[in-house]
Order: structure tokens, then sequence, then C-alpha cells
């Protein structure tokens, strides 16, 4: 095997992105060891976010070393996309000038076939958010557990795969943009006949927040994530207004034990496939899609022709 700290491109502030595609713990020792050691050599900020069989794997390999290493259990960090997004970008801004290095491990059991599809999302939009950080990272995908699908993600979502030998440049990787762009082609079911609907006609929503809190309130859900969708709600139905052509419209109902709050409209107010999904500069004014994404469990958004669409899911 070629040495896992030896990249295909080297540029101090570009970001490295490996999928490591692993048989057993011996791989995972020969392949993350060096890479760990090279970064403490360097003064890199150096993390391991993984399954805890992993972790004890690392600690007891690294012997000394591993008093200078942090260690998450990756069941506490991988709970929300955008969330993670969020905890590695403070991560990387709070080390500067030094360089942040992370063996990462993803969590794909249990995850709904939607959820996976977000957290694959999250795995290309890494590669757009720390693109200039000079972050190092290696995620650990393993190859006895997880279905084809999951490591298909891994192919398309890093630049780099290594597989038994590499790292090699992965010929199924895809830009950021085209691979969100695909998360969102896949037609949404329309909204069933249950749903309670309301025009929204100005960025006046004294009235759109109520629905919203009386329906989230009928269904169950506690306070902290009533006030977050009804948040999430409102500024969604503000870019409506602002940036399509009223009158939108809001629906609600439950799926699958989530509420469900969708605001579609005429007009394309949809920029572009990663709106919502990088930090946002610092002197950016507003709330945003970032904000929405970090209250809700799940966006989904669509436009074409006939407007645009997005739907906010919350577990009630």
């Amino acid at each position: 095997m070629t040495s896992p700290s030896s990249p295909v491109a080297d540029h101090r502030d570009a970001m490295m992105h490996r999928g490591f595609l692993y048989r057993d713990e011996d791989e995972v020792v020969d392949v993350c060891v060096p890479f760990l050691r090279e970064g403490l050599e360097a003064d890199d900020a150096v993390a391991v976010v993984a399954a805890s069989s992993n972790i004890d794997t690392l600690r007891d390999a690294l012997g000394q070393d591993a008093k200078a290493v942090q260690f998450e259990e990756a069941l506490s960090w991988y709970q929300h996309p955008v969330k993670t997004i969020a905890a590695y970008d403070s991560f990387v801004k709070a080390e500067k000038p030094r360089r942040v290095r992370v063996i990462a491990e993803p969590v794909w059991q249990g995850r709904t076939p939607l959820e996976v599809v977000e957290w694959a999302r999250y795995e290309s939009i890494v590669n757009a958010a720390f693109a200039h950080s000079g972050a190092r990272a290696i995620c650990c995908y393993d190859r006895r557990l997880l279905h084809p699908e999951i490591l298909a993600y891994a192919r398309k979502t890093h630049p780099e795969i290594i597989d038994g030998h590499g790292p090699e440049r992965s010929d199924a990787y895809t830009d950021p943009g085209p691979f969100s762009a695909t998360c969102d082609r896949r037609p949404l079911p329309p909204a069933p006949r249950i749903a309670e609907s309301v025009s929204i006609v100005s960025t006046d929503l004294d009235a759109v927040r109520t629905f919203v809190a009386e329906r989230a309130s009928r269904h169950g859900m506690g306070h902290d994530a009533l006030r977050n969708m009804v948040a999430a709600v409102s500024e969604v139905s503000t870019t409506a207004i602002r940036h399509g052509e009223a009158p939108a419209r809001l629906s609600t109902w439950v799926h699958d034990g989530d509420l469900v709050c969708e605001i579609s409209g005429p007009g394309y107010w949809y920029p572009d496939a990663l709106w919502g999904f990088t930090p946002p500069a610092d002197a950016e004014p507003g709330f945003g899609l970032w904000g929405v994404r970090m209250l809700c469990d799940v966006v989904q958004m669509q436009a074409d022709a006939d407007g645009t669409l997005i739907r906010l899911r919350t577990r009630v």
C-alpha cells in the first residue's frame, strides 16, 4: 500500500479529504496511525471522531502519542449534518493558525433512507465548506457493515480513496454543487390530502407563525422544537415573498413522525444547490437558510419552471 500520509497533491491551503474503505482493525491501524503521527510531528491539531471500537484501537496503537490527540465519540458528534459542519468549522477556526488533521467516521447505521442521502450530501459539502482550510481528513467506512450504496457514496464524495491500496483519485468523485443537485432532483411526493394550508401574501407573518405553532402544538411537538420550526418557517416565508412572487403557500402535515412544513410559490428563489450548506461569512447579515438548516432536522428543496418549493421536517 502506498503511504496514506503521502498525498496525491499537497497544497498547504487546499483541503485533503479521503475516503477510507477498511476491512479490519489492522487496516485501521496501518492507515490511520502514520497519518496521526505525521500530524503530531507537524504540530497540527489532531483529532479522532470515530466509533468507540476504533477509538480504543487507535489509542492502544498510538501509545504515549494518544495523549496529544483529541478523541470524540462519533455518535455524539454526527447527529445533524449542518450542525456537524458548524462544529468542524468552529474547530478549524479555533485552532488557527495550526492546521487541523482528523480521522472521522460518520454514523450510518440506523439512518432512514432520507437521512442517508443527507449525510452523503454532508460528506460532499465538506469539500466546499473547507476547501481552503488546509484541513486533512480521512473518513472511515467499514466495508463489513455498510451497504454498497453507502460505499458508492464514499467514492462520489471524496476526491481520493484508500481501498486496500492508494490513496488514489476517485473516478466517481462528483463536485459538491452537482452532487447536491442530484440529492434534490429526486421528485418529492405531493402533499397529502390531509395537509392544512394557508396563503402567504406579505412579510407580515403573524398569522403564519400562529398557524404553524397551533399545528405543531396539536401534534405534541415540544416547546424548543416548536419555536425552532416557527422561526424556520418565518425565514423561508420571508424569502419566498421577497425573492419569489406572491402569494406563496404554506402547507403542514405529519409524516413518519415528522412535522412537515412546506413553503411553495411561483418564481425561482433557489440560488444554487449549496444554498445554506456552507457556514456564512461573519459579515453576512440575516438568518438565512444556513440558520434554517440548523433549526430543522431535514430541509428539502426543488425548483423548476413552476416555481420553488422548500420542505422542512422536524421530529414531533
